[in-house]
């Protein structure tokens, strides 16, 4: 089969993986997954893996590319992977802050760790620009795919497949109008003009729609912003209604005494928001200085640095600001804070101040999302605000039935509540005492180390040198003498006791060694490596730099601070004194010791993972708090139908989703109902999947025709406005094979050829113009009387067009009727040549235009030319 489509996921609304066979060749389109790591969701595409030539991603979200590390670090697989550049490096922060969100509050998942993401997102993805044309070849077949901005997200993309004669589109979570700091969906691919005025898409492939059986509130997305008294400097910030009324509430929850959450996605709608509210507090110094906005996220600082890092691919609007204002960056945030946890947070900003809260997890099933709303949500005051449609079965989709579509006020939820506690310090050093006997490692040095080293660390590590085992194990070290000092070459000396006899051989084959190359010990947590002690003598200086004696530092120690003198200048109580200086040394000791331990357990900390007790709860939660819910920039009913209108394909694969039966009957009523002025627009086929494949067969419009040698040379090809070749061809059938049309010369041109002359020299006859239609149907009258209607006329004067019978004085014989624009100065007609006895030998029909030179005149040109191609 040409076209195959086999869905992974069985809800593209959540989460979308798909697999594509075009043409032969295998594509996985997207890798995503959810929050909850459900290794059972990726079982139908295990098996395929093996088959795969090609991994495309679209978007830098778990949504689309959550899976992505798993399945490259649990099995093979070998396929290339392209995305453009920003996914690469936004899906790796995604990931990364998703993995953390979800340590903090609950057990670490099983699936794959941050080492596995960076490996992946840094060796295995090949980043494309936009327009960049990626092909593959297997089987004998070459697939191009190219990346088209999607206008969603920073780096989102639509994808074009062409694999021969078969085309496709993959246009997933796109946006179709400009936003703060991107331009939209690029449309001038998605026309089939730019692929040949005759040639049409086969398939597009698109997810279903969010909304169909959602009554939700408008939010004037498409419509400006209303001109009426503003509150606040802040609202003229607003350029359409959604963002007015955005605006608008938030302001009064914060001036009632308010908390605003908004929980979004990381690489999703965070820029977009923190663009209108940095512009709004920059325009409101009271908003700025009385309602503080913070970010909270682990990773929201790396997001930041590499949105700013990729002006190239923000919209022209952006561009511009940046160019015509010198070091003055769009995303340098100066009223925007970022904190890492939820306890650096409320110890800047307490929770009982009002403030602006975005933090991660959109749907509230986890993170410090779902934290904060358990913190926030029994206040009156407080505002949650709800950005685009959560999936079924989510926190934020309970919230949206219930407050937004139900109108509630209050209501109870029986919620789970993960708890995340450190283990005791008995049980945490037992569990570092098991991890160091499981992976073979030598026991950390004790704290006091910092001026020596032990003896048998030293010999430890003797021992594995070879051919030194003998000399080592006979040495006896005097553990007392030994002390490890740093000389002016800072070499580290020991003093060992060894028999008179072999201390005289020794000294005579080699000399005394430095304890530079036996002293190497295993520091904690690398035990293949091997480092040395180090020792750095510092010694004490007074207020001028001057180094002090010991004298002089017994002095200043016994010193009385609060004085000039010393406490004891006389020398009577010298016993006293040396009683408090050792006191005080003792003490030093023991915070040292205190502090090398705690070195310690840090450095254990860094190398396991520290343990933690997690509980799971179940806990009663009074929501009273305003909800709202603000639109996404996805794409409604008017806008699909309006794009799959446009684009003109032969097929449209809907991805599985609960929505897809009702997007399905939509999109194929408005088909069924559209009346298109274009005669050779025919509607596409609507398929709705589900669990089985979708196999389409897909034949090529290209004709097997194959020229003669002695065609061929004669042919001349010119070149249009759209760079497609045409050529006029006088040519007759040499072959009597149905399966292969071969085209030749015809007598007079072959005679011509020989040097016989001929009347036609190979000419077309110059009486008229030769069209070539663009559509499967044949031009009517009845079109381009529409197109006559639906045009623009000079000074808004729409002449009168009307079926008329035709002049009675034309001099050609026109059809029962002529199409006349204005009064008989533009008319449009059917001609015959000429009328013959014989009804079956009459000569083809002919589409005249006559008129003076006027704007009906071109106007009905126009209309004609649209609809054909002239030779």
């Amino acid at each position: 089969m040409d076209f195959v489509l086999l869905p992974i996921s069985k809800d593209a609304l959540e989460w979308q993986c798909s697999i594509l066979k075009l043409g032969g060749l295998t594509v996985l389109l997207n890798c995503g997954w959810t929050e909850s790591f459900d290794v059972k969701l990726l079982a139908p595409l295990i098996p395929h893996l093996t088959e795969l030539d090609l991994i495309v991603l679209t978007h830098a979200d778990m949504k689309h590319l959550g899976a992505l590390p798993y399945i490259l670090s649990k099995y093979s697989v070998t396929c290339p992977i392209v995305c453009t550049e920003p996914v690469s490096r936004l899906g790796e922060l995604s990931c990364v802050s998703c993995l953390e969100d979800r340590e903090k509050y609950r057990e670490a998942s099983d699936a794959y760790e941050v080492d596995e993401v960076l490996r992946i997102f840094m060796s295995r993805i090949t980043p494309l620009k936009y327009r960049e044309t990626f092909r593959i070849q297997a089987a004998g077949r070459v697939l191009a795919a190219c990346p088209y901005p999607a206008g969603s997200n920073l780096g989102s993309a639509y994808w074009t497949f062409h694999c021969g004669s078969m085309s496709a589109i993959y246009i997933v979570d796109c946006n179709m109008r400009q936003g703060r700091y991107l331009d939209g969906l690029e449309l001038e691919r998605i026309l089939p003009a730019c692929r040949g005025a005759a040639q049409r898409w086969d398939v597009v492939i698109t997810a279903p729609l969010a909304t169909p059986g959602l009554t939700l509130p408008e939010k004037g997305a498409e419509q400006g912003p209303k001109d009426v008294y503003a509150a606040s400097k802040a609202m003229t910030c607003a350029r359409t209604v959604k963002e007015q009324l955005f605006l608008e509430e938030t302001i009064a929850a914060l001036r009632q005494g308010g908390t605003v959450l908004i929980p979004a996605d990381v690489a999703g709608w965070i820029p977009e928001v923190l663009l209108l509210f940095e512009a709004a507090w920059s325009q409101d110094r009271q908003l700025a200085t009385s309602y503080p906005l913070v970010w909270l996220s682990s990773m929201g600082d790396m997001v930041l640095d590499q949105v700013k890092t990729r002006l190239e691919y923000m919209g022209n609007e952006v561009l511009n600001t940046f160019e015509s204002r010198t070091n003055q960056h769009p995303f340098a945030l100066k009223h925007v804070r970022i904190f890492q946890s939820l306890e650096e947070l409320c110890a800047a900003h307490p929770l009982s101040r009002p403030k602006v809260i975005f933090s991660t997890s959109p749907h509230l099933e986890g993170g410090d999302s779902r934290e904060l709303f358990f913190r926030l949500c029994s206040e009156p005051r407080n505002l949650l605000w709800l950005l685009g449609i959560s999936s079924s079965g989510t926190l934020a989709r309970q919230l949206l039935d219930d407050f937004v579509i139900g109108q509630c006020l209050r209501k109870d939820y029986r919620l789970q509540q993960h708890i995340k506690e450190a283990l005791p310090d008995e049980e945490l050093r037992a569990f570092y005492e098991t991890k160091m006997q499981e992976t073979e490692m030598e026991p950390p040095p004790p704290p006091d180390l910092g001026l020596s080293m032990k003896a048998e660390d030293i010999l430890s590590v003797a021992k594995e040198e070879p051919g030194k085992v003998k000399e080592e194990d006979e040495a006896k070290i005097d553990t007392k003498k030994l002390d490890t000092k740093l000389d002016s070459k800072k070499d580290i000396k020991v003093e060992t006791t060894t028999a008179p006899g072999e201390a005289r051989g020794k000294s005579k084959r080699e000399p005394q060694r430095s304890l530079v190359s036996s002293a190497l010990w295993s520091p904690l947590g690398w035990p293949s490596s091997r480092t040395l002690a180090h020792n750095e003598v510092r010694t004490e200086s007074d207020e001028y730099g001057h180094l002090l004696t010991p004298a002089e530092l017994r002095g200043w120690r016994a010193q009385d601070q609060e004085g000039n003198k010393y406490s004891n200048p006389s020398g009577a109580d010298d016993a006293e004194t040396e009683g408090r200086i050792k006191e005080e040394t003792k003490l030093e000791e023991e915070m040292d010791l205190e502090v090398g331990t705690s070195e310690w357990r840090e450095s254990l900390r860094l190398h396991f993972r520290e343990p933690m007790r997690t509980e799971l709860r179940e806990k009663m939660v009074k929501v009273s708090c305003k909800v709202r819910h603000l639109p996404d920039n996805s794409l409604s009913v008017k806008d699909l139908s309006n794009l799959l209108q446009l684009a003109c394909p032969r097929h449209v694969a809907l991805l599985p989703a609960r929505s897809g039966a009702a997007t399905t009957e939509i999109l194929r009523s408005y088909f069924a109902s559209s009346s298109s002025a274009e005669d050779s627009y025919v509607p596409p086929e609507v398929h709705a999947l589900t669990d089985v494949a979708l196999q389409l067969p897909l034949r090529g419009l290209k004709r097997k025709i194959q020229f003669s040698n002695e065609l061929w040379p004669q042919l001349t090809f010119q070149k249009t406005a759209d760079d497609i070749r045409i050529a006029r061809v006088r040519a007759s059938p040499t072959t009597s094979d149905p399966r292969l049309l071969e085209l030749g010369l015809l007598e007079d041109d072959r005679q011509a050829l020989e040097g016989v002359p001929s009347a036609s020299q190979g000419r077309l006859p110059r009486g008229g113009c030769l069209f070539v239609g663009l559509g499967a149907k044949p031009i009517r009258l009845s079109g381009i009387k529409e197109s006559l209607l639906a045009a623009e006329w000079q000074d808004g004067m729409e002449p009168e067009i009307e079926f008329r019978a035709p002049p009675a004085q034309s001099k050609r014989s026109w059809s029962a009727r002529v199409l006349t624009a204005g009064t008989n100065k533009a008319a449009l007609g059917w001609v015959r040549k000429g009328r013959q006895k014989d009804s079956t030998s009459a000569s083809p029909p002919l589409l005249r235009l006559e008129g003076v030179p006027c704007e009906e005149f071109f106007v009905a040109r126009a209309a004609l030319y649209k609809r054909s191609a002239i030779i």
